[in-house]
């Protein structure tokens, strides 16, 4: 019996025992007998070289699971597709949500509780890095389970490093400037930052790492214009002057890498193909961010899934909509060769995922130090305001690093305001 098969057993046997009252079949939970075959209608945004990785294991699920199959329907404009599908009352049963989305939609309305459905399937808080099961909750109440976690990622051209005298790369703020500086010769940059995306991504990380945090724990305030946000914009504007080159756009950076004349950049790991392995000519690494400031912080991303609103819910239609849930975490190592994090602990600590490279090394050193956006609705558009000001500063439009962060703070401040009127009082769970 391979590893695999044994882990899905014991996995199985665990959440039997969690759910005495559902069936089981060849040791996979099963509908209770008096729902009939179902059929669930599942959305996601995967629409690029993910989305296959998806479809292997709603394929698995349906042939495993005879009595729920499930329709999977990738969409672009994919939360525009969501609002008219509210709009129309044609919501699927089960979608993919991002973190940072979440709030939003239960705002309008597009996603409901499911806190009984999480306790009937045995899915469990503490299986989870904090961070990403919070994520999920809005208001007191569970809206989301985290599938992956898609961190911030450093990515280091070995053979850059080799040349250098380099054999391992850096992991603590000392041995990073160490490294950039030495690797920044002639026409090689040792590290190197645009002024776009992600660099308000990689602010807040410092941010974190320098101990502040991007808002107020209540999500009403922008809490960046602190101590620590100048700290960390000190820190980039330096790394540029010293390691980097001045005024770059996006995706400077992962060109000049693909190059073969920069050492160390840092993006998001969905890049790691684009820039490791048969990506590049040379020798490259993907692996977890170094801490630079005192405390240790990853920026992320997750995908997140979720029941959505329907005009009569349907019970068999929720405990098979649980299964299939419970079904793409405890397989999610499929859903990690795709390029992501499993969020799932089990999964994450499994023999099975230590084998998927680089992932596993990355989820090693970054899983447990993800942060994400406070449950406010909304929550992106307050990162606007930050978003021109580190541009700024790093394009050499501002220069004073205070007053811009104060600015960026007052107007998000704003934002927060009118969408706390927009969005009005939370839905009733």
């Amino acid at each position: 019996m391979s590893k695999r098969t044994l882990m899905l057993i014991l996995l199985g046997l665990l959440a039997l025992m969690a759910t005495p009252t559902l069936a089981q079949d060849d040791g996979g939970m099963q509908l209770p007998e008096e729902c009939s075959t179902v059929t669930l209608d599942y959305w996601n945004p995967f629409t690029g070289p993910d989305g296959p990785f998806m479809g292997q294991l709603v394929d698995a699920f349906n042939s495993e699971h005879p009595n729920i199959q499930v329709a999977m329907t990738t969409q672009s404009e994919y939360y525009t597709q969501l609002s008219t599908a509210a709009a129309s009352g044609t919501l699927p049963d089960v979608a993919i949500v991002h973190a940072d989305q979440i709030a939003t939609q239960v705002y309008r309305n597009i996603l409901r509780p499911m806190d009984d459905i999480v306790e009937q399937v045995g899915i469990n808080g503490a299986d989870f890095p904090e961070a990403v099961w919070n994520a999920g909750e809005v208001n007191g109440s569970r809206y989301a389970v985290p599938l992956d976690i898609h961190p911030m990622t450093m990515f280091v051209n070995t053979d850059l490093l080799e040349q250098g005298g380099f054999t391992d790369a850096p992991m603590t703020g000392e041995a990073f400037a160490e490294m950039a500086a030495a690797l920044t010769s002639g026409d090689n940059n040792g590290f190197m930052l645009t002024a776009g995306f992600p660099i308000r991504q990689i602010f807040e990380m410092l941010l974190y790492q320098f101990g502040g945090t991007s808002f107020n724990e209540d999500g009403t305030e922008a809490a960046w214009n602190s101590e620590a946000g100048v700290q960390a914009m000190q820190w980039l504007l330096d790394a540029q002057a010293g390691y980097s080159q001045p005024n770059l756009e996006v995706d400077a950076e992962l060109n000049s890498f693909k190059g073969g004349t920069v050492g160390m950049i840092w993006n998001g790991i969905w890049q790691t193909t684009n820039v490791t392995g048969e990506g590049v000519f040379f020798g490259s690494r993907a692996m977890a961010v170094p801490q630079i400031g005192p405390n240790m912080a990853v920026w992320a991303g997750s995908h997140q899934l979720t029941l959505p609103t329907q005009a009569a819910e349907d019970p068999c239609v929720d405990t098979a909509a649980g299964i299939f849930i419970s079904y793409l975490l405890d397989n999610s190592v499929t859903w990690a060769r795709a390029g992501q994090l499993p969020a799932n602990n089990v999964v994450r600590e499994s023999d099975e995922f230590a084998e998927v490279q680089p992932q596993a090394d990355i989820a090693a050193g970054s899983a447990d130090y993800v942060f994400f956006p406070p449950s406010v609705p909304g929550i992106t558009d307050a990162y606007g305001p930050l978003d021109e000001a580190v541009s700024a500063l790093m394009n050499g439009n501002a220069t004073d690093i205070q007053a811009e962060l104060d600015n960026a703070a007052e107007r998000a401040n704003q934002i927060l305001e009118q969408n706390r009127a927009t969005f009005g009082e939370a839905p009733s769970s």
